[in-house]
């Protein structure tokens, strides 16, 4: 191990490299953005590295959660020597206020962000009421 406590290769004999166990799995929060529209409630988060193979989107009353497992960089073949930037899982998960229809929800991933879009049911849409004179 290094002195910085992080998995490194070592030289043994001057030229033989000794394999080191990889990086655990990490979890990391995506970053996101959040904005409203007239008719419903936009989340976009940015998850480089994803596919939408990869990515599952888990809507319920309440709250939705997102969940992509990231494969390997190097492909299944590779003899690994060394893995700094291990393998990663995105998780994020949200609440829901009542004014969101959770059975209309849509989503959509390209250029590796993934948008979901939260229809607002229709009593928590903004209405303009006529005045009368």
């Amino acid at each position: 191990m290094g002195t910085n406590g992080q998995n490194v290769l070592e030289r043994r004999r001057a030229e033989a490299l000794v394999k080191r166990p990889e990086l655990p799995e990490t979890f990391v929060a995506p970053a996101g953005d959040i904005y409203e529209t007239s008719d419903a409630f936009v989340v976009k988060l940015d998850m480089p590295g994803a596919t939408t193979e990869a990515i599952s989107l888990n809507v319920e009353p309440g709250h939705f959660f997102v969940r992509a497992r990231l494969g390997s960089y190097h492909g299944d073949r590779a003899a690994i020597l060394m893995s700094e930037i291990g393998r990663k899982s995105y998780f994020r998960e949200f609440n829901l206020g009542r004014g969101v229809n959770h059975n209309a929800v849509q989503a959509q991933f390209a250029d590796g962000v993934l948008t979901i879009i939260l229809p607002k049911t229709e009593e928590s849409k903004v209405r303009e009421i006529q005045i009368k004179s």
